[in-house]
């Protein structure tokens, strides 16, 4: 073998295993977003406000400003650490600054920053809202594709729960093919981030765009 066949033997070897690598580290960060379905959109919103890198305090501010919160029993701090663990955000160090000898050390304000990995990024884009959305009508009853427009029209402009509760009265849903609430389809709605609660439901950006889906 020439040494050009193998250099190039070698390189292809070094980006397969690098390609497995990387597929592997996607495939653990999408396990730990659907280990526990309380954390899962937060654990979402965590890499999406982490896609620009950020001092790691500005990131836990943010993080903990997002209504997906309201949904985990996590904190901001809790939800990071886990995103970092698994390999869906990366730390950097930042270098202290030089000091002169004698003169007084300065606190540093920002001792790392946070941005989310690619494979966070590949991992956050299985599940985009309206892509879970539609995975999840797959498994659920034909039927259920109108009530849940139903619920998503309602709260365009915000809806109370007794509101959705009236708008879905008599629905074929409830009872066919077995009896559900009206609750059902809030749930399932909030968990794939169509709906948000704030003082009412309100359907949610994506929630438009799966209205659209199915409306």
């Amino acid at each position: 073998m020439s040494n050009d066949t193998q250099a190039a033997a070698t390189s292809a070897s070094t980006a397969a295993s690098a390609a497995d690598e990387a597929a592997a580290t996607v495939d653990a960060i999408v396990k730990r977003l659907n280990a526990n379905r309380a954390n899962t959109l937060a654990l979402c919103a965590v890499l999406s406000v982490c896609e620009q890198r950020m001092p790691y305090r500005e990131a836990e501010t943010l993080i903990g400003q997002r209504p997906e919160l309201n949904l985990s029993t996590q904190n901001a701090h809790a939800l990071l650490r886990i995103m970092i663990d698994c390999g869906g955000v990366e730390t950097e160090e930042v270098p202290e600054p030089a000091c002169e000898p004698g003169d007084d050390k300065q606190d540093q304000p920002v001792d790392y920053t946070v941005r989310t990995t690619e494979a966070g990024r590949a991992a956050l884009a299985q599940f985009e809202p309206t892509k879970r959305f539609g995975r999840m009508l797959q498994d659920e009853p034909a039927g259920y594709a109108q009530a849940y427009a139903i619920v998503l029209a309602l709260c365009e402009d915000g809806a109370t729960k007794a509101a959705i509760e009236q708008a879905l009265e008599g629905n074929p849903a409830l009872s066919n093919p077995k009896q559900v609430f009206p609750s059902y389809f809030i749930s399932k709605l909030e968990t794939v981030g169509g709906l948000t609660w704030d003082g009412s439901w309100k359907a949610t950006e994506a929630g438009r765009q799966m209205l659209a889906l199915v409306g």
